[in-house]
């Protein structure tokens, strides 16, 4: 067991080597540096940011600013307080632009790179597909606005205390580099844009009051005011951790509910209540659990306000509320503060530390938040699968606090009784006393010397049996935010990978800095360390397996590290995002990726997969799908107008309402429509918007369909569907097979196969192999796999449902409209047309869906005109309508567009005109 002199022993020996070792991949990192621009040049610099930040669509909801993010080295600790100046110098100096950048690692693309953003080493062939994404506090006014209140822009001082910035108040940004089929890798940041920052934006200035670092007699006043003015006591940032979980992001705070974030864009959607199944009262953790062998999702939610004041709950893999178990306890007399919890295979465990919440201290002058040295930590354990939610408390041995666990898992000692162990970095309060607002460095000093509170790993045994927890520390090194591979979560692992915090830093700056990454060997009680080098700092570590791995550590290490090297006022470092083989840790990086802008020090990090390309890796993936090309956003030839139409087209719309009724408008909603009101956000569509909030339409699809969907918003065109449809425009069957392709939002490219054409029924006579006829069609052809050819409603439908919504059956509605459909005949009306002899070099672009009447009178042109074309269908709850939204400014259907001649319009009367003129070989006899 650890003593504090040894512990003051290690420290200061480890202060002293780090600064002569010589340390692996030295040339690596010097040569990432060296991809960095030289100059100190501000206006070089601003060029080269420019150009990297390209105009894509995905970085249009917001202002961003093409300008140099500098890091100042310190701020004023008389106008900021010591930890405000600490937590807005170098490396914490927030970041102002949102970039989206990226880079080609395919020797054959090299010379697209962008010269700020390059690959040195190899990133692995068999390393995944996906994202690794990070988030921290970043506030978003200039730093003269977090001075000490009152003194800041627009600032008014009640004269009762004084309030500090505190770095956990700043507005969250998220960071991501994703790793792309076609040996691509992109990075974007963007703010997070809660309600919060969305109030402050508009306002101009800080609207919250600090609360963190203030004093004791202000605290109230400010928590009052913040309440007046916003409806929230706190300060909505979403700046701690990420998840991603059932085919939604998150950014998460325990304070708040969960905003999600668009799923690739990382635009901000908005807080989620899981379709209102999360109770009000209740805030989401910063780390929830998910359960490998179920695919669940546990968490608990602190409310430090009200009771009650620790909830516990469960989500199903669909990510639906399944349980909500408030603990309840009793108001005004506190509350405990609780950021990490641990789950096993059968239990639920709460951790109750010594940071404790009191609102009668603010009588006496002291802020309610404080770390208790007489309150003695414990555990609660609740066993998720008892019909009783009462909680078992088991008591540690003195007074702890607990940020960050390692893992928990079930075992049992040598008299066969039951013991849960857990394993966690105890920290007794360190953290909150290192982010007073003044006199930290001075604390941090002092614990240094005598050992006793600095962050290490520790193990905890809970007997079940007698009651009694079992204690000790495991190692004398100081680290935080721990991590493990995600998959033994809940389960007895061996691994696990922390920060080493370095304590010098602490002690002079105050600044938290993490100067290597730790393997930690929990059986052997060993560890491995690679130290990132002289003014090398890293960030969280995200364990990464590799692709069909069965051992534990078989994966990598991705994190970004930044070089404080030169941190003067004109030039900021640079940022690397590092990638370190788990197995072989003090090897140092195999590869580093230069990052366009700098990477501030934050929280908690998170990998996705790939959503289109599950499984796949980074050099094994296919290269993009074939587009369209066409242009990101265009300018219609004409605007849309509300229900216009010519007096021609009045039978036409008449027949096709009557058709649309009898058929009981199906195709009118994507499966699983649902309405929602949200926050309004001028960059997507809205049926309905006003007073600052929109109705916002939902659907729900599966996971096939969401990744076609994402596949959808990263395309810089438009993807080529990979569903070939052979059918007739007015054939009941056919248009039982369109209408379930808008039910399952699934674009798709139509081949006409009217009776008086014969240009695709001799291609499907081809791609079949024998004559065709009329019980030939409808016929699907999936381009992704030859051996997909489905023939007949009753084949394609099935294979539909089974690919694109996770096999469920068609409802009662489909299979009444099935009915009837086969009991139709055709009605073989005409408009006169007799084809087009165009070959098309590119197919038209139809944007529609099957129960508009307008539609329909443009798809009757386009068969009876025999033109190939990719139908976008655009149904109620359909994501293309926000990308059509993007698109053109509007929305409104039919929309088509011509990429052979740069045309596109609305308006399906001059839509029909511009065909019949540019297509049509003949006049159609009207």
């Amino acid at each position: 067991m650890m003593t504090s002199g040894n512990l003051a022993s290690f420290i200061n020996t480890h202060n002293i080597r780090r600064h002569h070792k010589i340390h692996a991949g030295r040339e690596l990192r010097a040569a990432v540096c060296r991809a960095q621009p030289s100059s100190t040049d501000i206006s070089n610099r601003a060029v080269d940011e420019y150009s990297v930040c390209t105009s894509t669509s995905d970085s249009e909801s917001g202002c961003v600013r093409y300008e140099i993010s500098t890091a100042r080295q310190y701020v004023d600790r008389e106008e900021f307080g010591e930890h405000g100046a600490a937590f807005l110098s170098g490396n914490y100096y927030p970041v102002v632009q949102e970039v989206t950048a990226s880079c080609s690692c395919n020797e054959r693309k090299a010379v697209d790179d962008n010269p700020s953003m390059r690959v040195v080493g190899t990133i692995p062939n068999d390393f995944p597909l996906g994202r690794y994404a990070y988030v921290g506090p970043n506030p978003k006014f200039p730093v003269e606005h977090y001075k000490r209140w009152g003194q800041g822009p627009g600032q008014h001082d009640f004269g009762l205390g004084v309030g500090w910035h505190h770095w956990f108040e700043g507005d969250g940004m998220i960071y991501a580099t994703d790793f792309c089929a076609g040996e691509k890798v992109r990075y974007r940041n963007r703010f997070i844009r809660t309600t919060s920052w969305q109030r402050e934006t508009k306002h101009g200035a800080r609207i919250f009051r600090p609360l963190m670092n203030a004093d004791g007699p202000t605290f109230l006043a400010n928590a009052l005011a913040n309440f007046m003015q916003s409806g929230t006591f706190m300060k909505q940032s979403a700046n701690t951790a990420l998840l991603h979980f059932s085919g939604r992001t998150y950014a998460l705070q325990d304070t708040c509910p969960p905003w999600e974030l668009d799923a690739e864009t990382l635009d901000t959607i908005s807080a989620s209540t899981f379709d209102g199944k999360l109770p009000w009262y209740v805030p989401f953790t910063a780390h929830p659990k998910i359960l490998s062998w179920t695919g669940e999702l546990v968490f608990f939610g602190f409310n430090p306000v009200s009771p009650p004041h620790c909830t516990v709950g469960t989500l199903t893999p669909q990510g639906e509320v399944s349980s909500v178990n408030p603990l309840w306890s009793l108001p005004f007399v506190g509350s405990i503060f609780m950021h990490d919890f641990c789950v096993t295979e059968h239990f639920t465990i709460i951790f109750e530390g010594s940071m404790d919440i009191k609102p009668f201290r603010q009588i006496l002058g002291i802020h309610p938040l404080q770390y208790n040295e007489c309150k003695r930590a414990r555990f609660g354990v609740l066993n998720r699968g008892a019909r009783s939610n009462d909680v078992s408390w088991f008591n540690c041995s003195c007074a702890q606090m607990v940020y960050h666990f390692i893992n928990a898992w079930e075992d049992k000692n040598a008299k066969g009784e039951q013991l849960i162990v857990i394993v966690g970095v105890r920290e007794d309060g360190f953290f909150h006393e290192a982010m007073r607002p003044n006199g930290s460095s001075a604390w941090v000093q002092q614990a240094v010397r005598s050992g006793d509170k600095i962050p290490r790993v520790h193990e905890w045994k809970i007997n079940l049996v007698t009651g009694e927890v079992a204690e000790e520390y495991l190692f004398h090194m100081p680290v935080e935010t721990p991590r493990i591979n995600d998959k033994f979560v809940g389960m007895r692992n061996r691994y696990a990978y922390a920060g080493r915090i370095l304590l010098s830093e602490l002690e002079t700056s105050t600044q938290l800095k993490f100067d290597a990454i730790v393997k930690i060997d929990l059986h052997e009680r060993k560890t491995k360390v690679y130290e990132h080098g002289p003014n090398r700092y890293g960030m969280e570590a995200q364990f990464v397996a590799r692709p069909g791995s069965e051992e534990e550590d078989d994966g990598w290490l991705i994190m970004y590290v930044h070089d404080e090297s030169n941190m003067s006022a004109d030039y900021q470092g640079c940022t690397q995002c590092v990638i370190l083989d788990a197995r072989n840790l003090e090897a140092g990086p195999v590869a580093s990726i230069s990052l366009p802008e700098r990477v501030p020090y934050g929280a908690h990090c998170m990998w996705r997969a790939d959503m289109i390309r599950p499984g796949e890796t980074f050099k094994g993936a296919a290269h993009d799908t074939d587009v369209v090309a066409v242009d990101a956003k265009i300018n219609p030839q004409n605007r849309p107008k509300l229900f216009a139409f010519t007096d021609s087209q009045k039978g036409e719309l008449l027949d096709a309402t009557a058709r649309g009724i009898s058929r009981l408008a199906l195709g009118l909603f994507v499966h699983g429509w649902s309405p929602r009101i949200a926050f309004d956000d001028v960059s997507r569509y809205a049926f309905v918007r006003g007073a600052g909030l929109r109705l916002q339409e939902l659907n729900g699809l599966e996971k096939a369909r969401a990744r076609q969907s994402n596949a959808e918003k990263m395309s810089d065109g438009l993807s080529i569907p990979t569903l070939e449809l052979y059918d007739i425009e007015d054939d009941a069957s056919c248009r039982l097979v369109r209408e379930i392709l808008n039910i399952l939002d699934v674009a798709y490219v139509c081949k006409p196969c009217s009776q008086y054409l014969s240009t695709y029924r001799s291609e499907l006579e081809l791609l079949r192999g024998v004559p065709t006829g009329s019980e030939q069609i409808p016929y699907l052809h999936d381009t992704r796999d030859e051996r997909v050819k489905k023939i007949g409603p009753d084949a394609i439908i099935q294979y539909l449902y089974n690919e694109y919504l996770d096999g469920e059956k068609p409802s009662f509605l489909v299979s009444l409209v099935g009915w009837f459909s086969k009991a139709s005949a055709r009605t073989n009306k005409t408009s006169g047309f007799t084809g087009s002899s165009t070959v098309l070099e590119q197919p038209l672009i139809f944007w529609a869906y099957e129960a508009s009447p307008f539609c329909a009178v443009v798809r009757k042109a386009l068969y009876e005109l025999g033109l190939p074309h990719v139908v976008l269908p655009c149904a109620r709850g359909s994501i293309r309508r926000d990308a059509l939204y993007k698109r053109v400014g509007a929305f409104q259907v039919p929309f088509l567009e011509d990429p052979n001649t740069g045309v596109s319009l609305f308006e399906s009367s001059d839509i029909v005109d511009y065909l019949e003129r540019m297509y049509a070989d003949h006049e159609p006899n009207r």
